[in-house]
């Protein structure tokens, strides 16, 4: 069986890492590719992880008995919650890469 809480540790490290290396505005990103590259990986990660608490709530709710009700109830709740953040935040980065798509890169200087 996988190990789940490990891959979740493991992905939040590395988004410790890119909010730790990115957080100077002087230096953070090469540019406009750059820019495109990390908001569109942004996107697709927003979307896993909207998935992944669809299937985390799903099987809180479903229980089976191992959690007592009001407690999968809460639970369940609290990650739905979670889980509609995380499609406004996979439609808010949409737009963003979309924007950043018609911009285009900035003209090379001569």
């Amino acid at each position: 069986m996988t190990d789940h809480s490990a891959a979740v540790d493991a992905a939040g490290a590395l988004i410790r890492d890119l909010a730790a290396a990115t957080s100077d505005p002087r230096d953070a990103y090469a540019g406009h590719a750059e820019l495109v590259s990390v908001t569109t990986s942004l996107h697709a990660l927003a979307q896993h992880l909207e998935a992944a608490l669809e299937h985390l709530a799903r099987h809180i709710e479903r229980n089976d008995g191992a959690l007592p009700g009001q407690v999968a109830r809460q639970a369940g709740g609290g990650i739905r919650s979670a889980e509609a953040e995380a499609r406004n935040m996979v439609r808010a980065l949409g737009r963003s890469v979309e924007a950043l798509g018609r911009v285009g890169p900035p003209p090379s200087a001569p």
